[in-house]
């Protein structure tokens, strides 16, 4: 098996390295900087995606798969997202990847998409049969790169597939649950609201295993799905079970909504003075109350996929991964 992993030093690039290894997979991996590199089992290619470089032409001679992780994400942290950043990377990036792709050996590139080209919030559980409707040039860029993904496997004849991911936690990932745990382990976390509203996610492990389950597989070819842990988690059950997992005690009391919005706008008005995200804002405060739930039936049935990592069962090992690195 040879394969490419785009954004290997990533958070989930690391995680698919890791199982590709130890298959005894021949990898490849492209990267931007060399920091956080896989080990020197891999063979390691530098160079910006944006740019049509040889060394992406060099990255995909004599493999099968493709794997491509490189995304620009939504940044919390910062208030100058430009529009156009997004599609040079998701769009312009993912083409010259193609490009490279067209005249080579490859016979399947796995996309990994994100639930943004769909809907930033809905009280409906959404499936692919869900019209896209993305609000954010994030997930506006991420769709436009899914369609030029399968346009291009139709021309030149190489499977594809997209996998589009809710929240994805897991060892690694210092993104939001990791956000909430440091919160809880300090004693700062309060619900907002009930936390009644339920959210779909991903441990890394459920990504990787769909991902490897996907590969090579003709029923795959041309295909969207969605990748969850099948199990849709309540804002209070993730509360409770990152609490119980550090040893804390969870508050018995909440924010109401009316108080938390109230909040949040300070939030944003702090934002736009100091030109960076604060800790609290619409934005958080959406992610912990808007109920967001998607469904990965069509994998489960179509390929045989079943999820065996939940949040119960690895928040032990996240929580021993947050105590060494936080």
């Amino acid at each position: 098996m040879r394969v490419l992993v785009t954004g290997a030093n990533g958070f989930i690039g690391q995680h698919l390295i890791h199982s590709l290894e130890s298959r005894k997979a021949d990898i490849n991996a492209f990267v931007r900087s060399r920091e956080g590199s896989p080990s020197l089992k891999t063979k390691v290619f530098q160079g910006d995606i944006a740019l049509n470089s040889e060394s992406l032409i060099n990255a995909v001679d004599d493999v099968d798969y493709v794997f491509h992780l490189i995304a620009k994400t939504h940044d919390f942290g910062k208030t100058n997202n430009s529009s156009a950043d997004y599609f040079k990377i998701n769009v312009d990036g993912t083409k010259n990847l193609l490009e490279a792709c067209k005249n080579s050996r490859i016979k399947h590139f796995i996309y990994f998409s994100s639930i943004k080209v769909m809907a930033e919030e809905s009280r409906k559980i959404l499936d692919e049969t869900f019209t896209p409707a993305p609000t954010t040039p994030y997930g506006q860029s991420k769709l436009e790169a899914e369609n030029m993904v399968f346009e291009y496997g139709k021309q030149y004849g190489f499977k594809t597939t997209s996998i589009r991911l809710p929240l994805v936690y897991g060892s690694g990932n210092k993104g939001n649950v990791y956000k909430i745990m440091s919160a809880i382990d300090k004693g700062r976390f309060i619900m907002m609201g009930r936390g009644e509203n339920r959210r779909s996610m991903v441990y890394v492990g459920n990504v990787v295993d769909a991902s490897l389950k996907i590969a090579g597989n003709d029923k795959a070819d041309g295909k969207v799905y969605i990748v969850t842990d099948g199990i849709d988690y309540t804002v209070k059950q993730l509360y409770e079970t990152i609490a119980r997992g550090l040893s804390k005690r969870t508050f018995p009391f909440y924010i109401p909504m009316s108080i938390a919005r109230l909040f949040a706008l300070a939030g944003d008005a702090g934002s736009s003075v100091f030109g960076k995200a604060l800790p609290f804002n619409t934005d958080i405060l959406n992610k912990l109350t808007d109920p967001l739930v998607f469904s990965s039936l069509k994998l489960q049935e179509e390929l045989g996929f079943m999820p065996r990592y939940n949040l119960s069962n690895t928040i032990d090992k996240t929580v021993k991964w947050y105590r060494e690195n936080q």
